[in-house]
């Protein structure tokens, strides 16, 4: 059965930070990471915990003290960015052209992976800037039209390992 519109998306079986908290510690020892990953994964983890502190609250009635944790903030939590999330995607269907759209993968070979952990931001550039290139001349010399694109950056794959790819939806 489907929620019902403008209902709030059942609550998972297991957080992001709750398998992180199992797998993480072998991972990490077969896999390095560079700092700012560990930056991500540790806010993840510290996410809504005492860790980052908090407050605490009275309840008027019985007057039982309860303990609320902070969040991270990070932007790539997805407790703290679900809700965020879902508004945006709300925001961005309500001004969809009624027209077809197609979900495009570019994805990197893993032999470059090295190279990708040595100069994130170039890579992602030109990864980027050849989805983009191929897909507009694709429209212009296939289609005789300009696609409108929408990309986005994926570097995990489902298992957490170094994946790297672009996601392009184009109409």
């Amino acid at each position: 059965m489907s929620p019902q519109a403008g209902s709030a998306p059942a609550k998972p079986a297991f957080t992001v930070a709750e398998v992180l908290r199992v797998g993480l510690p072998d991972y990490a020892r077969a896999h390095p990471m560079p700092p700012q990953d560990w930056r991500v994964l540790r806010a993840i983890l510290a996410c809504r915990t005492p860790a980052l502190g908090g407050h605490v609250y009275q309840c008027r009635e019985c007057a039982a003290p309860q303990f609320v944790p902070h969040s991270c903030r990070n932007r790539h939590c997805p407790t703290c960015q679900g809700a965020n999330g879902r508004a945006w995607l709300q925001a961005q269907s309500s001004v969809l052209l009624p027209v077809p759209y197609f979900h495009v993968v570019f994805t990197l070979p893993h032999a470059l992976n090295p190279l990708i952990r040595q100069n994130r931001a170039r890579l992602y550039e030109l990864l980027f800037a050849a989805a983009s290139a191929t897909l507009l001349e694709f429209g212009r010399r296939q289609l005789h039209a300009r696609l409108g694109v929408t990309m986005v950056l994926h570097t995990w794959s489902q298992t957490l390992l170094d994946h790297y790819l672009c996601a392009a939806a184009h109409r």
